[in-house]
Order: structure tokens, then sequence, then C-alpha cells
């Protein structure tokens, strides 16, 4: 075909001769056209704090709490967004709860390599068994914050956050059930959602995160338990960064492919790499209703050896501090008997107990950002609770005053403006809603009402929204 009809679009020549390679004329043409496409907008549903989308809103068919929307609202001004009812994920992404709700049905210790900005952790916190309990890593400190805070609004708390290199990881006494590497990668999927990955790609890039995917891997490998699952993920196209490290897993750490079942009508392409016919899974825009995204599962063999991997007592962690830690603030929690109070910096967490030795461990070898429920930290004589506490799902319902907000107000106060709170209110820290679901706090001096909520996560659009935007109803 002539190639020179897509150069309007942006795509590199390169990487059409790339594809060209892989595919037929006839499904190179359907990939380009799909490229050209308006990229599809869905959400997945925090069911742990909404339940119903609007009647327009269509199921994914591989994630029962995803919906693909007729158009994109403006998220930034639905309260329910910052709330954490839902999280906005592209679609093919959420391939990980089918995989997931496959091959696990007992607890497991699950780690995300690679997580930020976090929709994969979060379709794992809700795919995998009650009991189980989630550590997500993001070697990037910014993005890594950006991590805290989407995992912070999911409201869960069987999960820790770090800041860690994946050789920390390889390195530290942690070991893992189920591992996602959902690895860097030169982005081909995101083309028609990113322009700057199309300006960035280069087949270059393609080689430069070949070697990277691989050793991200192999320390991953190291940290996989024997008879462990590790979930192989890119958002590119190409067979270098996709069949060939699987087929890479395979011959060099001794994994074993597993096959996942999917509909026929999902239009999930198999392997393209010629004299490779491994159960993978490739998701192209034209074909499938979603970004290109790249998957596949491998099991670690059960003899292959391991370390045995003991636990380190993080210092300073929780000893030296029992006369100071607000023990009352666990009764805040249902159940309280579940969670532990751990003292990390100067924040106070409480961790469940499945989940204390992993923070022990990793506040004492790796960078930890989070574990459990932030609770919040002492000011002179004063508790001041930590915001992600408003958020969380097991928070109990009467621990402090509760105002609901209209939408204005809402939007006021995610702007961290003032708000004007009813006469009667309690003095002391409130918790603001919007339809009854927790936006944050603010402490009521009386006179006026101090806006707690994090200045980084304010929102900066000054425009005034044209209308109520709720795209999820509890």
């Amino acid at each position: 075909m002539n190639s020179a009809s897509h150069i309007d679009i942006g795509l590199p020549e390169l990487f059409i001769r790339q594809m060209s390679e892989l595919l037929d004329e006839e499904r190179l043409h359907q990939l380009l056209r799909g490229l050209e496409e308006e990229p599809l907008t869905s959400i997945r549903v925090n069911t742990d704090k909404a339940n119903v989308v609007p009647p327009h809103g269509e199921q994914v068919p591989w994630c029962c709490h995803g919906y693909y929307l007729p158009e994109r609202p403006s998220f930034t001004f639905d309260p329910l967004f910052h709330a954490g009812c839902y999280y906005v994920q592209e679609a093919a992404s959420m391939f990980l709860y089918h995989l997931l709700t496959q091959y696990v049905d007992k607890p497991v210790r699950m780690l995300d390599m690679c997580a930020a900005p976090g929709g994969k952790t979060t379709t794992a916190i809700d795919a995998l068994p009650k009991g189980s309990v989630v550590v997500c890593n993001e070697p990037i400190r910014l993005r890594a914050q950006i991590l805290c805070e989407n995992i912070w609004k999911w409201g869960s708390g069987h999960v820790l956050v770090t800041n860690c290199y994946p050789k920390d990881y390889a390195r530290s006494d942690l070991s893992f059930d189920v591992i996602l590497c959902d690895v860097p990668c030169s982005g081909e999927g995101m083309f028609r959602k990113d322009k700057e990955a199309v300006a960035q790609w280069s087949p270059q890039l393609v080689e430069n995160c070949q070697r990277l995917q691989r050793e991200i891997v192999s320390d991953a490998w190291r940290c996989l338990r024997p008879g462990g699952l590790l979930v192989y993920s890119t958002c590119t196209m190409n067979t270098r960064e996709d069949e060939e490290n699987v087929r890479w897993i395979c011959e060099e750490l001794g994994g074993e492919l597993l096959p996942v079942a999917v509909a026929e009508e999902w239009n999930i392409s198999s392997s393209l790499l010629s004299g490779f016919d491994g159960d993978v899974y490739r998701f192209l825009p034209g074909f499938t209703r979603g970004e290109g995204l790249f998957m596949a599962l491998l099991r670690k063999g059960e003899s292959s050896s391991s370390e045995t991997r003991g636990r380190k007592k993080a210092k300073g962690a929780s000893k030296g501090h029992a006369a100071s830690m607000p023990r009352q603030v666990l009764q805040w929690l249902k159940p309280a008997e579940d969670y532990q109070l751990m003292q990390h910096e100067d924040v106070f967490y409480a961790v469940p107990t499945m989940l204390q030795d992993d923070a022990q461990t990793a506040a004492a070898q790796l960078r930890l950002l989070s574990a459990g429920i932030p609770m919040g930290q002492m000011k002179g004589r004063d508790f001041l609770p930590h915001h992600a506490l408003a958020l969380s799902t097991v928070l109990s319902s009467d621990v402090f005053p509760r105002v609901d907000l209209n939408h204005n107000e809402a939007i006021a106060y995610l702007r961290r403006e003032s708000v004007c709170l009813p006469a009667d209110t309690p003095k002391g820290h409130v918790l603001l809603t919007y339809q009854q679901k927790p936006l944050g706090f603010v402490k009521n001096l009386g006179n006026r009402a101090n806006n707690l909520y994090p200045q980084e996560w304010r929102i900066k659009n000054t425009s005034t929204p044209h209308r109520e935007q709720t795209v999820v109803i509890g």
C-alpha cells in the first residue's frame, strides 16, 4: 500500500513499515483507520462507593465494572470523580481484571512493579479475592505521588505504595504470589491519544525499551514465589517488546505461558511473531474497542530456585512511640480489630494485620510512601486526620460530623476555596460530602472553616461548569 496517505496523521513512516511486516494489507489498513478514529472514553466503577452508571453507559465485555461512555464529560467538574467513585481508564487495560479473575481464586500477595498512575493497581484491588494485599511501586518520584493520590481515592486499606527501582525489590526480603510488570514501552498503542508518543517514537526507542523491559522482568522474577504468576504487559504493538520478550521469559527464566479464555467477538489478536504461537493477547485500535495493549500471563515453575526471604522489622517504624500513638483512632475503622497502628516518619497508619509484616519490611528496606490507611499525624496536642482517611471505604460513618454539599459548594471546596457551613455544625474536624460520598475535611472554628483539601490536588481550572456533571450514581 502507499503509506504516504497516512503521513498527515503524524504516524512515523518507519512505524508503518514495521506494522506492514506484521499485518497483511487488509489488516494494516484497518489498524491505520483505527488510529485515525477518536479514542473511546471508558471508566471503571468503584463498587465500594458507587453502583450505577448512566443508562447510556455500555459495559466493557471483559470487565464487569467497566463502561464505555457515549461522550467524554468534564471529569474535572464531577465531585464523584474526586471522591474516587470511579476511575477513568482505557478499556483494554481492564483486561487485567478478566485475567486475574480466571486464575486467582484465593487470597494472594501481589506486586505491581511499575504502577503509576494506578489504573491497573486499582483494577487488581477489585479483581483479587478478599484478603489479598497489593503492593504498588513507581520508580519516578513525581509519578509515585500521583499513584498515592489515586490509591487513596480508591479507598482500599490493603495496599502499600513504594517509590523504588525494581532492583531494590530484587534485593529486598519481599516475595509475591502475583507480579504485574506493566513495563515502560515505546507507547505505540497510545498514538491516537498521545501526540508526544508519536513524536518520541523511533526504532532506537524500541530497542532501548526492550533492554529495560528485560531488566525489570529479571528483577521481578527474583521476587516471584515458585508457582507464582507474572503478568507481562505493554501498551505497544511491535513484536520486539511483546512476543520476543515473552519468548525470552520462557527460554531464559523458565516461564510457562498460560491461556486466557476470550470471546471471539472481542477481536483480540494472537501472536504476530513468525514461529511463535504462544498464548498472548494483543488489542489493536480498529479491531478491539480500546487503545493498543499487549498482555501475557506466565507461571514460574514450582521447582525454580528462590531465595528464602525473611522479614526485617522497620527501623523506628513503631518502636519507641507507644506513649504518643493515638491508639483510639483505630476505633474509627470497621472492624477496628483487623488493623494495627504503625508510625512511619510523622504519619500514623492503620495497617491490616495481614499486611503488617510487609509494611515493616518495606519501611526498613524500601522507600515507603503509604501503608494501609494513612490516619493522620500529631500537630502539637491535636491529631490532624489525613485526607486519605476521609476517602477510606472502612471509615465508620459516625466518627466525624458530616455536611453534604451541593455541586457548586463541592467544586468550591475542591478548588480549596472557603466553604460556609450550617450554623449548627459542631466545631472541630468535619467531613464534607457530595451526594453522601466523602470529599475531605475542613476544620470548623465556628466563625469560619479552614479548608483542608490537599493543596496539590486542588482544581486549578477557574472556568464555570456549564452544568452539573456526575458520571456515576451512588
